[in-house]
């Protein structure tokens, strides 16, 4: 009966590792604004993203600094290109992000100040700041709800669970098959929730250029997620060949009993 006890509490903690580690990994890239600002590089790296931003600065700024849009793109898409130019609009970035997701409802802006950096021109400074369309993507601002109250809740049922299986006992090369299964199918979910999700998910539920955003965090850390998802694998897949050989090594060193032999050598 304890080693059913066991069993059920271990897979309640796994359930809830696995529900806390996917929020995690989401929070790193689908709900975390504040590392778009970081990565401002990284984000303006997609071509589709980079080439709205230069439409739009080039289509306010052309007429005030009596150029023909051509020549601003061309400055604009120069500027941008580099690292320290994407660094410039990494406020604007991240407040695109946080709209999408519902973080804030503050209309997303291109000040006059950026718009003077990126075109270097003195002249854009006259230029009222521009208001970009952002969209709120309501499933993804629900999403983030949930995730905010489920990896607390989650890292809790984790301890909880885990203390409650000690307690009760398991079965040594058992609970460590299981963990072996378990850190698999982790290694899994890994891949699933630190890049398939972010990849792809944002821009199926929403058609607007922002929603790439998510995307281009997930392309930055795609190496990090395929390193830890195999270290995850193998250290299961080991896991799970120690089981064995505990099992085995278990079954040799049971003690047979010659209590049957002794009576048949008696009577013989």
């Amino acid at each position: 009966m304890r080693r059913s006890f066991a069993g059920l509490f271990f897979g309640a903690a796994f359930v809830c590792a696995c529900l806390a580690l996917s929020g995690f990994l989401l929070n790193r890239t689908v709900f975390s604004p504040g590392n778009t600002r970081d990565a401002a590089a990284v984000v303006m790296g997609d071509s589709t993203i980079r080439a709205e931003v230069v439409r739009i600065i080039a289509d306010a700024t052309a007429t005030q600094l009596n150029r023909s849009p051509a020549d601003v793109t061309a400055v604009v898409e120069q500027v941008t290109s580099t690292k320290a130019g994407a660094k410039l609009l990494a406020g604007l970035l991240a407040d695109a992000h946080a709209h999408l997701i519902g973080d804030s409802t503050t209309p997303v802006i291109i000040t006059s100040q950026q718009l003077v950096d990126v075109v270097r021109d003195e002249r854009a400074a006259v230029v009222s700041p521009v208001v970009i369309d952002v969209p709120k993507v309501t499933a993804l601002s629900a999403a983030k709800g949930v995730v905010g109250w489920l990896v607390p809740l989650s890292g809790i049922g984790i301890i909880v669970f885990l203390v409650l299986c000690f307690l009760a006992h398991p079965e040594r090369a058992a609970l460590v098959r299981t963990l072996g299964l378990g850190l698999v199918v982790l290694a899994a979910l890994v891949a699933l929730f630190g890049y398939v999700v972010p990849k792809f998910l944002p821009t199926a539920l929403s058609d607007s250029v922002w929603a790439r955003i998510p995307s281009r965090l997930a392309d930055d850390g795609a190496t990090m997620i395929v390193i830890l998802s195999l270290l995850l694998a193998a250290a299961g897949l080991a896991l799970f060949a120690s089981s064995a050989r505990m099992g085995r090594s278990r079954r040799w060193s049971t003690p047979i009993s010659t209590y049957r032999y002794r009576e048949e050598r008696r009577w013989s």
